[in-house]
């Protein structure tokens, strides 16, 4: 059993807390789980910065190291192992070794990066705590994973001195770059025609038709996607849906097809009914029966329709399909940005512009088609035609030089030199 594990705090701040050995909160971790919360940060992201954080306090504490003393080499020490040791998930998707980029007993790049970056924030904050009170453990400390360290105290100045060479993130990892996986429109009509509720239906529906973000709802962290929303954030006159973000929970405002309202209808009359108390769009029909739909409830189901139909799909791949659809089809990068909600346009492009393959399949095709031009103008490498025109002085047509080597080739008589 592990020495320091997270426990949930739903009526308090912060949302969650580590517990030590004794089953008291471990006040190095709470104090900067309480800054975070200050800071407005997401339950979601305290709970994996504790998650994280109360790993790392374990290994520590295996290894007979106090945090005080963790210096860089203790944190290459640490990353080293935990990237060696992956997490065992009962309902992983892919098991780690058929992940791209990923080789048997390896955690994935990103979760390795997104460790250093829990480290990287705890240790800064213990070095502001301790310059502000003048004093302690960490106090004109470095940051034994900032890749600033080693730098402080110089002063350089801007258009005089050199840049200091400094080591810049030397335990990151490289994130490999992966083609998003899509759905084959006949197969997105084929998980929606075989839900057997009106509200699956009409959630499958709006994942295919605006590309949004599945979400949640939940009491302590938000809500916020598709399953966030309150049934005033569909509007039948403008014929949109308004969801929230995920992060910073902006509201964001789609239009949607006219497919979805005859299946919204239907939802409205026979299964989820206009008396509820609660203003949520989507309402559990079995476990739960009349609270918000959660994404455990609705990620359930998704797996039930999927393997009615053959195929192993998950709810993100509906937005992969119409984000690549629209730029394929459109070309607009601004129009898939606006979509899909991305906050800046640099993060559409990055995600979807390098698998445009109906851009590739054109532009190959584009390039044959030059590239035949031209040799048929030339008459292909070392043609016949080219050879024979190499015969003579004077850049004849083709129909010309064909008459002259029916001359040349006459036995007698006619005209028979070279170079005429």
């Amino acid at each position: 059993m592990p020495i320091f594990v997270v426990e949930k705090v739903p009526q308090d701040e912060p949302a969650f807390r580590v517990l030590g050995h004794d089953e008291k909160p471990v006040s190095q971790i709470q104090e900067f789980l309480i800054y975070l919360a200050n800071c407005g940060r997401s339950a979601y992201t305290i709970r994996s910065y504790a998650t994280g954080l109360a790993h790392f306090f374990g290994w520590l504490h295996e290894c007979g190291t106090q945090v005080d003393a963790v210096t860089r080499t203790v944190v290459g020490h640490y990353i080293g192992a935990f990237g060696r040791t992956p997490k065992h998930r009962l309902r992983a998707r892919q098991p780690p070794e058929s992940q791209p980029g990923v080789s048997p007993g390896q955690r994935r790049a990103r979760t390795i990066n997104h460790r250093l970056s829990v480290l990287a924030s705890y240790f800064e904050f213990c070095i502001r705590r301790d310059l502000d009170n003048g004093g302690g453990a960490w106090f004109q400390r470095p940051n034994p994973v900032s890749p600033d360290f080693g730098g402080e105290g110089r002063h350089r100045a801007a258009g005089r001195d050199a840049p200091v060479r400094r080591r810049v993130a030397e335990f990151r990892r490289r994130v490999p770059r992966e083609i998003h996986q899509t759905l084959d429109p006949a197969t997105a009509q084929h998980l929606i025609s075989a839900a057997t509720s009106c509200r699956d239906k009409c959630i499958l529906t709006l994942l295919f038709r605006t590309g949004q973000r599945i979400g949640d709802w939940n009491d302590l962290a938000g809500r916020h996607g598709l399953l966030g929303m309150e049934l005033v954030d569909i509007d039948e006159s403008r014929r949109t849906i308004t969801v929230r973000l995920k992060g910073n929970r902006d509201e964001h405002r789609v239009p949607v097809t006219d497919d979805f309202w005859p299946l919204f209808h239907r939802y409205l009359a026979d299964e989820r009914g206009r008396t509820e108390t609660t203003s949520a769009a989507w309402l559990a029909v079995r476990k739960g029966k009349g609270k918000p739909l959660s994404y455990t409830a609705f990620e359930s189901s998704i797996r039930y329709i999927s393997r009615k139909v053959g195929a192993d799909v998950h709810s993100h791949m509906f937005r992969h399909t119409l984000a690549q659809a629209v730029l394929e089809t459109t070309g607009n990068l601004k129009v898939a940005q606006e979509l899909l909600g991305h906050a800046q346009i640099t993060t559409t492009a990055d995600l979807y512009m390098h698998v445009d393959e109906s851009a590739m399949v054109k532009a190959l095709a584009t390039v044959k088609s030059a590239f035949d031009q031209t040799n048929n103008q030339a008459g292909g490498p070392a043609s016949s035609q080219q050879i024979m025109a190499e015969r003579y002085a004077f850049d004849y047509d083709a129909v010309t030089i064909l008459e002259l080597e029916k001359a040349v080739a006459q036995p007698k008589g006619g005209v028979c030199g070279k170079d005429l």
